[in-house]
């Protein structure tokens, strides 16, 4: 059954008046605005029941309106957002450097360290250091005027003389020993770096390298100092056995140069 806008007058037979939009609950047109003021403006005495009960309707409708401008859906998804982003770069950082994530082990490392000396990776062979050698060799390199790949022929160039191009360095890996970390003397290392990174953990980690190529080939017992910095295990030393035999039985002359600075 229709209804006639109490607004305008139209017949309509919705929930509101399709002419002018009286009784919509959003949007609320000029007519059905005249409308409400003039029933408002209307002394209560004077109200019916109706009129009482559209006026209260109305002003839940309106009190509904101002919460919604006043809280912009969008603003608040991206706050949200924001927050959520923030949470996670707090926690990802903390994870980090905690070396939970993003790290690598000591075998790794050292693993990398031969590898990269045999395929000539600059790159990855400086990463296989703290930042203080890493920066020294990055230095160099850049004052020699070399390229990456030069740079570390003429580095190792000893050992392409001694095994031939394309010689392989195998590893295995012996004795892990961990030192403690807040007692370990960084002060020579700090002299000729000018810093020196901190270290949450230390190991010293015997290593029995085999050099084969073309023209011979060698072993070496190494002990390369292998700390923990930043989330990362970085070597940061070696010294080598020279008391110990090559692969014939002959005693190792101790020829081949040590990767790192000397330590202890």
């Amino acid at each position: 059954m229709g209804k006639i806008c109490k607004s305008c007058g139209n017949y309509y037979s919705g929930d509101y008046c399709d002419k002018c939009g009286y009784g919509k609950p959003a949007g609320v047109s000029k007519s059905a605005k005249k409308y409400r003021d003039a029933a408002r403006r209307k002394p209560e005495r004077m109200q019916t029941a109706e009129d009482k009960k559209l006026l209260a309707k109305w002003a839940k409708e309106e009190r509904t309106e101002v919460t919604e401008k006043r809280v912009d859906p969008k603003a608040r998804q991206h706050f949200l957002i924001v927050v959520a982003i923030a949470a996670v770069t707090v926690i990802v950082l903390a994870l980090y450097r905690s070396g939970a994530i993003f790290s690598n082990t000591r075998e790794e490392v050292v693993g990398q360290y031969f590898s990269a000396i045999s395929e000539g990776d600059f790159d990855k062979f400086v990463k296989c250091f703290p930042k203080e050698i890493k920066r020294d060799y990055e230095e160099d390199r850049t004052a020699s005027g070399l390229s990456k790949k030069d740079y570390m022929k003429a580095l190792y160039q000893d050992f392409t003389e001694e095994y031939g191009e394309g010689y392989s360095i195998n590893i295995k890996l012996g004795n892990e020993t961990q030192l403690n970390a807040d007692d370990y003397d960084m002060s020579d290392y700090k002299a000729q770096y000018g810093s020196a990174p901190r270290l949450s953990e230390v190991y010293e980690m015997v290593v029995n390298a085999d050099f084969r190529g073309l023209k011979g080939n060698d072993q070496a017992k190494l002990y390369l100092y292998v700390g923990k910095t930043g989330g990362y295990w970085r070597i940061f030393g070696m010294t080598e056995d020279v008391g110990s035999v090559n692969e014939d039985g002959s005693p190792n002359d101790g020829e081949i140069p040590p990767v790192v600075s000397e330590e202890n």
